[in-house]
């Protein structure tokens, strides 16, 4: 049964997580755990799964290229629907 604590919180240990909302995701720049996408542009690129990829944001103390993997959700989609996506994210 759900429980409404669980959004409230934390549940350390239980296997449950809190999930940040997606509203004013678009100036919570940059993006990715280490920061490498700088823009919400630049996550949803499928060039950053490639080896040769140079990252937007923070590209490691070595500098070099190297891909951005991550999950490829919004990856697969085209121009127009990546478009109306970002357009999407930038309203919340």
């Amino acid at each position: 049964m759900y429980d409404p604590r669980y959004a409230l919180e934390t549940h350390k240990g239980t296997g449950y997580y809190k999930v940040p909302s997606l509203k004013g995701v678009w100036y919570r720049e940059p993006f990715g755990h280490n920061g490498s996408a700088a823009t919400l542009e630049d996550w949803f690129d499928p060039a950053r799964l490639r080896p040769d990829y140079v990252p937007t944001g923070f590209k490691g103390y070595d500098g070099k290229a190297r891909s951005i993997p991550g999950h490829p959700f919004g990856l697969r989609l085209s121009p127009a629907e990546r478009k109306d996506l970002l357009a999407f994210l930038r309203s919340l």
